[in-house]
């Protein structure tokens, strides 16, 4: 496992070349985003998917994360968007709004099978880290996103946890120190025929959903 400091990364540009190379070599990179680090893999390599999942140790029908910089990149992942779900992405990303959404076609079916297992969907939703979003960017393609802690452990916080858990699983850590946990987490929902269903709660309020759903 390669560490590269944070902020090392705006100093030195090569380093964003060599994340984009692991990743489109079907790595898997650890990096923070807010506040707690994540684990990321290219969603459309079934390899890199099934490496991210061995390394959580992850058996459960856990629901999925998606992480893309945009609506374009929205319109390759996903089928079936409905316009209040559109209007919901566009009014609110990048704050922290998960919306879920039936797989396009064109993913990998193994991949699709594996990670719509929970509830029959992907959750989506833009980062508003600039780091992951120009990292998404340069990969040109979606993250598929996991905390970075063993199934039902903590630790996602800790770089010495980290280290301990994922050394051999993980091919580059952006180690930005300790983090702690800082606020709600993101509002998950489920749009189907106009109509919007809060499926778990969190930084965006049900209230305004509802007031931009209308």
């Amino acid at each position: 496992m390669k560490t590269i400091k944070l902020e090392n990364l705006e100093l030195q540009p090569e380093l964003y070349e060599e994340i984009e190379r692991v990743l489109k070599s079907e790595g898997v990179v650890c990096l923070p985003c807010n506040s707690s680090y994540r684990i990321v893999a290219d969603l459309k390599s079934e390899t890199a998917v099934n490496r991210l999942l061995q390394s959580k140790h992850r058996t459960r029908k856990a629901p999925s994360l998606v992480f893309i910089d945009g609506e374009p990149m929205l319109d390759a992942i996903a089928s079936n968007i409905d316009p209040v779900a559109r209007k919901l992405a566009r009014k609110v990303w990048p704050r922290p709004l998960t919306i879920l959404f039936d797989a396009h076609d064109d993913l990998p079916p193994k991949v699709v099978k594996q990670l719509s297992k929970a509830n029959g969907k992907i959750g989506v939703r833009v980062p508003s880290s600039p780091v992951v979003k120009k990292i998404i960017s340069r990969l040109g393609g979606p993250l598929l996103v996991s905390s970075a802690n063993r199934e039902q452990k903590q630790g996602a916080g800790s770089p010495a946890q980290i280290r301990k858990n994922f050394a051999n699983r993980i091919d580059i850590f952006i180690d930005a120190g300790d983090l702690s946990p800082n606020g709600e987490s993101s509002t998950v929902v489920d749009v189907e025929k106009g109509a919007v269903t809060v499926t778990r709660a969190g930084a965006v309020s049900a209230d305004e959903i509802a007031g931009i759903a209308k």
